[in-house]
């Protein structure tokens, strides 16, 4: 996972200017004036960030199926037309519908419907646009435009998605009356909207908010992706409640990112954050960060004053993760924080929490950890399951006095089935090859029958990559069974197909039939399955 020097240098950089645009909008979203007010502000600094020509907002209405403008810069007539359009219809009513970004380079050779006539008589050549999301709920769309034609790339929707998430946030502020609901609002928006997925590994994630409004703190989790190989996670739990906790909780959250993507080591990464925030005198917290190394599953992980994580392993047994201590972020130590390592076995999980999970007034810290020891020992396998089981147990006929968050790491187990979703992208074909030569070497199959599945697999998933699905995120389900010897693996998408853009082509299917006994195709309207079958050890 080593960097370049000049790359992380560079990395860096560019996370350090994210942050200071981020936070000019979030100051604006945080700052006490009236919705006219503050939709205005935003919008100018939008322009500014991005070096756009114009932005403009439009909102849910009542009746949850149309969008209208609310607030504009440069299309100052869309506001004052009373612009609507249905959810579903043209490019802001395509993003509501999907709540995905949308781009389009030039809108004379665009496939994607332009029902706003203003695009066209300001002269907007270029378009990009993301959905404003409060608490899973949809509530308006940011767009902006360019009247030359430009290529907006990711890290230009990624930056208008985050400072849409800042809009969101500020628009909802305007219409809460309790100050304590923002500080909500703006802590889970800064938690992941969704979990990676990748091929032996399963994740999942919970927030818990305190039964008072009035204590919400500054609780979160994360996960960063370094790459197809390696993930980070973190756990933290900011001091104190309310805005301020909740505010430097997305703070703190940005600037382990900032530094995860400079450093690997996670005892150096807190080392920084502590730095930081022993620098700026900011309020204390505690933390557990790790990375996770998808081929090899070594997790190394630093603590900073955060409760122990909890390892469940295959058989069900329970041990806490003690081998590193440290005290916590901004405790003004100047502490330098060591790392250790571990190596995750097929089916077993890694619990991250948030001390609002184990600690019960009138009981001892110890209690709490065994009751979760037990709880995560008898939970469902499942990691969704699990987070709830151990959750509900936890927590019945309390009330929860503090916030909690909570997320589980866990490999996927070898025996019995082994079943997957992958992401349909090239860069996960190494860690499907892998997954399946460690299940099939589990079922007594040979090193050719390990090849052959390797080569066959990769053939189905690669053609599902390429021809079932155009960009975007998307997912590829795996299953692999065996009975009387034989093996079996199903690949199922669910794209719709296109022809292919290369000049080699229809080499796959040929390629599964040499290597497997058996190759079954089934095409619908909704994805393709194909079934790959051989008999392990035969000559």
């Amino acid at each position: 996972m080593a960097l370049d020097p000049g790359t992380q240098e560079e990395s860096a950089e560019k996370a350090v200017a994210r942050l200071e645009d981020v936070q000019r909008v979030t100051e604006s979203a945080l700052a006490y004036l009236n919705l006219e007010e503050l939709l205005s502000e935003l919008l100018d600094r939008v322009i500014e960030i991005l070096r756009v020509d114009t932005a403009a907002i439009l909102l849910v209405e009542d009746d949850g199926r149309t969008l209208a403008a609310r607030a504009a810069k440069g299309l100052e007539e869309e506001v004052e037309r009373g612009f609507r359009l249905p959810i579903g219809r043209g490019f802001a009513g395509r993003i509501a519908a999907t709540r995905q970004p949308v781009v389009i380079d030039d809108l004379d050779r665009s496939p994607v419907e332009v029902a706003n006539p203003l695009f066209r008589e300001k002269g907007i050549r270029s378009l990009l646009g993301i959905p404003l999301v409060v608490e899973g709920a949809l509530i308006g769309v940011l767009h902006v435009g360019s009247l030359t034609p430009r290529e907006f790339r990711d890290d230009d929707a990624d930056l208008l998605q985050l400072v849409g998430d800042r809009v969101a946030l500020a628009i909802e502020r305007s219409r809460l009356a309790v100050q304590d609901r923002v500080a909500r609002t703006l802590q889970r928006s800064l938690l992941p909207r969704a979990l990676p997925r990748r091929p032996g590994l399963r994740l999942a994630a919970r927030y818990l908010p305190a039964t008072r409004e009035s204590v919400v703190g500054g609780d979160f989790y994360d996960v960063i992706e370094f790459g197809p190989r390696w993930l980070g996670l973190a756990i933290g739990d900011v001091a104190g409640h309310g805005m301020a906790a909740a505010t430097y909780m997305g703070q703190l959250r940005s600037a382990l990112r900032a530094y995860a993507f400079d450093v690997q080591d996670p005892g150096e990464v807190l080392t920084k954050l502590g730095g930081l925030a022993d620098r700026e005198g900011s309020p204390m917290a505690t933390m557990v960060y790790a990375t996770l190394n998808l081929e090899t599953w070594e997790l190394e992980f630093a603590r900073a004053g955060h409760p122990y994580p909890l390892l469940v392993g295959s058989d069900r047994s329970s041990s806490y993760l003690t081998q590193v201590n440290g005290p916590p972020l901004g405790a003004g130590t100047g502490a330098a924080y060591v790392s250790s390592r571990i190596t995750l076995e097929p089916g077993a999980t890694v619990l991250l929490y948030t001390d609002g999970l184990i600690e019960r007034r009138g009981a001892g810290l110890s209690e709490g950890e065994a009751a979760l020891a037990e709880a995560a020992a008898s939970a469902p396998d499942d990691p969704e399951l699990a987070c709830g089981a151990i959750i509900a147990k936890l927590t019945q006929g309390d009330e929860i006095a503090d916030d909690v968050a909570m997320l589980v790491v866990q490999s996927i187990g070898l025996e019995g089935d082994l079943e997957f979703a992958m992401p349909a992208r090239a860069d996960q074909l190494v860690a499907l090859r892998q997954l399946l030569r460690d299940w099939l070497s589990g079922n007594g199959a040979t090193e050719d029958d390990r090849d052959a599945f390797a080569i066959a697999a990769t053939e189905a998933c690669a053609n599902a990559i390429r021809h079932a699905y155009g960009p975007g995120d998307a997912e590829v389900d795996v299953r692999a069974t065996l009975e009387s010897g034989t093996a079996t693996v199903t690949i199922r998408d669910r794209g719709a197909w296109r022809e292919p853009r290369e000049e080699r082509r229809g080499w796959g299917i040929p390629v599964m039939r040499a290597f497997m006994d058996d190759v079954g195709i089934e095409a619908e309207n909704d994805g393709t399955t194909v079934v790959l079958r051989r008999r392990l050890g035969a000559p």
